[in-house]
């Protein structure tokens, strides 16, 4: 016969736990820490500047952050370190772990940290997906199938179904990120330690920069921004370090005519004769006062002073990301070339971990949209490298011409066969997907 459990032993034991959750509950809940906390949490929070005639509003839009206050609010949860190897800072937030949760020896700590591990959570029929980073593909089907899981869940059975009837692939065309292309940090093997980021004080930043926004009062051609990239900024980094990662088409194609001599395009960029730039953030221009540049923005605020819209706050660009009053999820503009203008967002900005990369790979491009390739449309076969406008000799205008085609169409011993214009095409080069060979 099998022994009975001890139940003055486990009564004691529950007991014991009961009590220790109490003491640590009646340490949280007094007054004077309730009121520090909220007072904390009030710090965070900013009002706005400039004039309030944009104002944007919605579940995934929050209030004004002074972001460089998160470092304040959380200083009393242990994930500060001061240790300069990765070794030393796991050990160093492990020791800070065991002082917050209270005094417990090693053996209950042990049994403490495999109770709260997730594996728990798991019933071990769970969909496995695969994430090769980078790829162009919408998702894999064929990884996320478990023979265990198909008989029990209907989404399996569904997944699978979907796929067996999807012949033309239409499905994986209609997913939401299926042109989103993941990109892994920088690695940082074999580099000194010293570089590591501060764990609980440096803030890092994600920012969501999308395709100039074609705005027409016509409803037929205004159309969603699609993301261009995802960049992940530092706090200690000035603003013009996020403008001078924003990659943009436009700042490297130029609009010269070189049907006479395509041989020789202009080597100079758009963004070197043109490199005024500002940022619209929260009702507020910061303006890009580096050599060569100019506030283009005198124009904007005389016009809204005209109309009696209010006086805008005007910063340079050379503040520091974490000294700018942000709100997450409010649409920001980027504008540059005089009037190409970039939508984009603050999406996460939170505290150092640990495992973050070192100092030196910020900022980098975590995502990017993957853009369209465009063909030539004499061979179809290879990529554009010209655009050709008011040509007789094409269907239509403009045209895309490869560089063979370009050639062997139009021109004879080195000359025009007709009146056209020529323009060097680069958008190709910024895309993902690779043309076929």
């Amino acid at each position: 016969m099998a022994s009975m459990p001890n139940v003055d032993k486990l009564e004691e034991t529950l007991k014991r736990d009961q009590e220790s959750i109490q003491n640590n509950l009646n340490k949280f809940l007094k007054p004077d820490f309730c009121e520090n906390e909220e007072a904390k949490i009030s710090n965070l929070y900013a009002k706005d500047e400039g004039p309030q005639w944009r104002k944007v509003t919605g579940s995934g839009v929050t209030k004004s952050l002074i972001t460089k206050n998160l470092p304040k609010v959380f200083q009393d949860l242990p994930i500060h370190t001061q240790s300069t190897s990765r070794g030393d800072v796991e050990l160093e937030l492990e020791q800070q772990i065991v002082s917050f949760v209270g005094n417990i020896d090693d053996e209950e700590y042990d049994k403490l940290v495999e109770f709260c591990d997730p594996k728990h959570l798991e019933t071990g029929h769970e969909l496995k997906m695969s994430m090769s980073l980078p790829t162009s593909k919408a998702s894999a089907m064929n990884s996320c199938y478990n023979p265990q899981a198909s008989s029990s869940l209907h989404t399996c059975k569904n997944l699978m179904f979907r796929k067996e009837i999807d012949k033309k692939n239409c499905y994986s065309r209609k997913l939401k990120y299926r042109t989103v292309c993941l990109i892994p940090p920088p690695e940082d093997d074999d580099q000194p330690d010293n570089e590591l980021l501060q764990s609980g004080k440096d803030i890092i930043y994600r920012v969501r920069i999308y395709r100039p926004f074609p705005y027409t009062h016509s409803k037929h051609t205004v159309r969603h921004s699609l993301l261009m990239s995802e960049i992940v900024v530092l706090g200690q980094q000035p603003l013009w370090v996020l403008r001078d990662h924003i990659y943009c088409l436009n700042d490297i194609s130029t609009g010269i005519d070189v049907s006479e001599n395509p041989d020789v395009v202009p080597s100079t960029s758009p963004k070197e004769l043109f490199p005024s730039s500002f940022m619209f953030i929260n009702n507020v221009f910061y303006v890009d006062e580096r050599k060569g540049c100019s506030d283009i923005t005198l124009e904007l605020r005389g016009w809204a002073a005209a109309r009696n819209m209010g006086t805008f706050p005007v910063h340079s660009m050379d503040v520091k990301l974490e000294d700018v009053k942000i709100r997450l999820g409010h649409p920001d503009v980027y504008v540059h070339l005089g009037d190409c203008e970039h939508p984009f967002t603050f999406s996460e900005a939170r505290l150092a971990h640990p495992r973050d990369p070192l100092r030196r790979v910020f900022p980098f491009v975590s995502q990017v949209g993957l853009s369209q390739v465009n063909y030539c449309s004499i061979c179809s076969e290879h990529s554009t490298k010209w655009v050709v406008k008011r040509c007789d000799m094409v269907p239509f205008d403009p045209t895309h011409f490869c560089d063979t085609c370009f050639r062997l169409y139009l021109y004879k011993d080195g000359k025009k066969v007709c009146p056209f214009k020529a323009y060097a095409y680069k958008g190709n080069e910024m895309s993902v997907l690779k043309p076929r060979q």
